[in-house]
């Protein structure tokens, strides 16, 4: 039962990746575990009062930490050059959610002089948009890493230890695997979205509960040095920079990697089948801000039947 698992509350967030952090939990590979998150305002503005221009100015004033994440999490045995694998299992969206909108965004501040949120509830699978449109989730943690091998980051931007990859792939039934840079691992996760565009010009932000399973692969997988994702039909690489197509290129050389590693077959060979058949879509695309954009380059499984 869900109840009898271990369990992280929401209370024990950060804003960093950072090696020097205290685990909130130790878990052996293979347990399975409960995480509740909290939304990227730290639930902050939640009611109407809190959503009004004012508020939401001296909020933007006090400067923004970074999408809070639940953990980090120490995983026993997980040494640097090993591989993390977490699977996702379940994402329960919360009641409440809310979408935004700060003038420097995409450049639309002649538009929308002042910031905007808007609170939409989330019932019975549905984004409550409004009185008749009702939009079905799509639920998604868009912030999820391990700790780098020195240097600490914020959970604003991403890297090759994970972060704010706002990356759709990163859902219920999908796996995510990270390179291992310190002892232990020490996963965190959160900013969860009950539903997220290609790029992320809007999100439906939210609490949630999300329930994974952590494994532990010893050793490295060959050619792996940025997340990779694997969903039920196609697998997924990351890229993270600026500009926008530097993080494409990332992604693309990470899925050359990936398919030669699986097939055997010449780089060039490898490039001309992805080059034709894998979708290359942003995660984070947001002009306004200052963090790396990321790309994903997302190959269907049936050109690789029989490798996989």
């Amino acid at each position: 039962m869900s109840r009898d698992l271990p369990r992280i509350g929401r209370d024990r967030i950060s804003s960093l990746f950072d090696r020097n952090l205290p685990p909130v939990l130790h878990i052996q590979p293979g347990a399975t575990i409960i995480v509740e998150t909290e939304d990227t305002r730290r639930g902050e503005t939640r009611t109407p009062e809190t959503t009004q221009p004012a508020y939401l100015r001296a909020m933007a004033a006090r400067g923004w930490e970074g999408n809070p994440v639940t953990g980090p999490i120490f995983v026993e045995g997980a040494e640097p050059g090993d591989t993390l694998i977490v699977d996702i299992n379940t994402i329960a969206c919360d009641t409440l959610g809310f979408t935004t909108n700060w003038p420097q965004l995409l450049h639309m501040a002649d538009w929308f002089p002042d910031p905007e949120t808007v609170l939409m509830p989330i019932a019975d699978g549905y984004v409550l948009f409004d009185e008749q449109i009702r939009i079905p989730v799509r639920p998604m943690i868009g912030s999820i890493g391990v700790a780098p091998r020195a240097e600490v980051f914020t959970t604003g931007p991403s890297g090759r230890y994970g972060g704010n990859l706002d990356v759709p792939e990163v859902r219920a039934g999908s796996t995510i695997m990270f390179p291992v840079y310190v002892p232990g691992a020490l996963l965190s996760l959160g900013d969860c979205h009950a539903i997220q565009n290609d790029g992320e010009t809007r999100a439906v932000e939210m609490r949630a509960e999300v329930t994974i399973t952590v494994r532990l692969l010893k050793g490295r997988l060959p050619g792996m040095s940025w997340p990779r994702i694997e969903t039920a039909d196609s697998i997924v690489t990351v890229g993270a920079d600026r500009p926008l197509e530097n993080a494409l290129v990332i992604a693309v050389r990470e899925m050359v990697l990936w398919v030669e590693a699986l097939t055997g077959w010449s780089k060039a060979k490898c490039l001309n089948l992805i080059g034709l058949v894998a979708d290359l879509r942003p995660g984070q695309a947001i002009p306004g801000i200052t963090i790396p954009f990321t790309m994903r380059c997302i190959m269907p499984k049936r050109y690789l039947e029989g490798y996989l």
